[in-house]
């Protein structure tokens, strides 16, 4: 018999084990474990079972057989985490970026043609001709399977248009490109617009083989949602301080992260901890 699982966005798709198995290897699972996990798995779905429950059933076998690779393979859900207000994941993109050499500068206001706007990121990329200057739009969403969509894109460029325009009028910061940013997926609508217009999208598995987990997975840049104990409260503090990468709190002593973050040593030492059994276990 055939079984049928419900997607996040209401969609129906067949049971396909082979993509949880992927993710499995991907999060530092051995193939041996992916296996018992997948066995154990298709004794227990059923038509008409979620995706959110086959998620939450194998992350509650992944963490019996190795803790560390069942936050890793929790990725998607740390993003959801960096929440409720968009600011977290703002920064979190921005210190994603500085990785791959990019400068940033967080929530800049600056006057277009029409009127004045709140940029979440700027980047400026060095090349051998000049300094190229692009305006990030971050899109959060803490709800599984939401996606960006046209009007999303749409908006995001008139924005990049009338930022363009002001510069040309001598009034202000003139952009080489326009980026628009989201932890979850972008629509067909949405990337035929992008593609169309020139504009880069970095979502969740978009573009293909580039997305923005896979840029975090190449440089093992794990927002620190992905933690065990870091709660919303301890999300604020953390964002507040600019530290939003499990890394950042492994290159920083204990009491400049207590000053920056005003978390309590007890707290800290926790998670520190947590940050490098997950970063020793992402190096092995």
């Amino acid at each position: 018999m055939s079984i049928n699982v419900v997607k996040a966005d209401g969609h129906v798709e067949g049971f396909q084990p082979e993509k949880i198995t992927r993710t499995l290897l991907r999060a530092g699972a051995s193939r041996e474990v992916s296996e018992r996990i997948i066995k154990e798995i298709k004794t227990r779905v059923y038509d008409g079972i979620t995706t959110k429950k086959i998620l939450k059933l194998v992350k509650s076998l992944l963490r019996k057989e190795k803790a560390r690779a069942a936050m890793r393979y929790d990725l998607k859900g740390a993003m959801m985490r960096l929440g409720p207000a968009g600011f977290p994941f703002e920064t979190f993109v921005a210190n994603v970026l500085e990785h791959y050499g990019y400068k940033t500068r967080l929530r800049s206001i600056l006057q277009g043609r029409c009127i004045k706007h709140e940029v979440d990121i700027i980047v400026e990329e060095a090349s051998e001709e000049k300094i190229k200057r692009y305006f990030i739009e971050c899109k959060y969403r803490n709800t599984s399977g939401t996606f960006i969509d046209l009007k999303d894109a749409l908006y995001t460029y008139a924005r990049f248009l009338d930022l363009n325009e002001a510069s040309e009028l001598g009034k202000g910061t003139k952009f080489d490109g326009v980026w628009l940013a989201c932890n979850t997926r972008a629509s067909y609508a949405a990337r035929r617009y992008a593609d169309c217009k020139g504009m880069r999208l970095l979502c969740w598995l978009h573009p293909k083989g580039q997305g923005l987990e896979r840029l975090v997975e190449e440089k093992k840049l794990y927002p620190v949602t992905i933690l065990p104990s870091v709660d919303r409260k301890t999300v604020e503090n953390l964002s507040r301080a600019g530290l939003m990468l499990v890394k950042d709190l492994m290159i920083r002593d204990l009491n400049t992260l207590r000053e920056k973050s005003g978390l309590s040593k007890e707290k800290l030492k926790k998670i520190i901890k947590e940050a490098k059994d997950l970063m020793s276990e992402a190096a092995s």
